[in-house]
């Protein structure tokens, strides 16, 4: 199974990009992983250049806060559900400024709440690596989870 993680922004952030290098690499032990950028744009234009990126068989993931939230174990039930199901590619979108329109949602599979508090880009997309590599390790028996 391959992971994809697709976030739109703009310019960089030193203290993320050095986060999501070390988690990528983690995570690509266990999936083929690939990040994604898409650059700021209009909500509409977002939506439609996303949409065009993400194959038709992928399980695509769309991080809404109107989504529901998950615990660490239900994240490695997604990963063992979407390894199950044969689609491909696992493909989680991390929107802009404006969140995802709502084309993007309903082309959603799956709708996740990272929290109930707005996060800002860059920490949203550490968490969600974070979350992405605990749940690989939860579903190898490993003990980086004290579950």
């Amino acid at each position: 199974m391959k992971i994809v993680l697709s976030t739109v922004r703009g310019g960089k952030t030193a203290w993320a990009d050095q986060a999501a290098a070390d988690y990528s690499a983690r995570i690509g032990r266990y999936f083929g992983f690939e990040e994604r950028v898409f650059k700021p744009s209009s909500g509409e234009d977002e939506a439609a250049r996303l949409l065009e990126a993400v194959p038709a068989r992928a399980w695509l993931v769309v991080l809404d806060e109107r989504g529901a939230t998950m615990r660490s174990e239900g994240v490695a039930k997604l990963l063992e559900d979407v390894a199950m199901s044969g689609c491909t590619p696992l493909w989680l979108a991390i929107g802009g400024a404006y969140g995802h329109s709502p084309m993007v949602r309903e082309r959603a599979r799956t709708l996740l709440c990272l929290s109930p508090m707005v996060l800002n880009h860059a920490v949203a997309r550490v968490v969600m690596l974070e979350q992405l590599y605990r749940a690989c390790t939860i579903r190898a028996g490993e003990p980086y989870h004290h579950g």
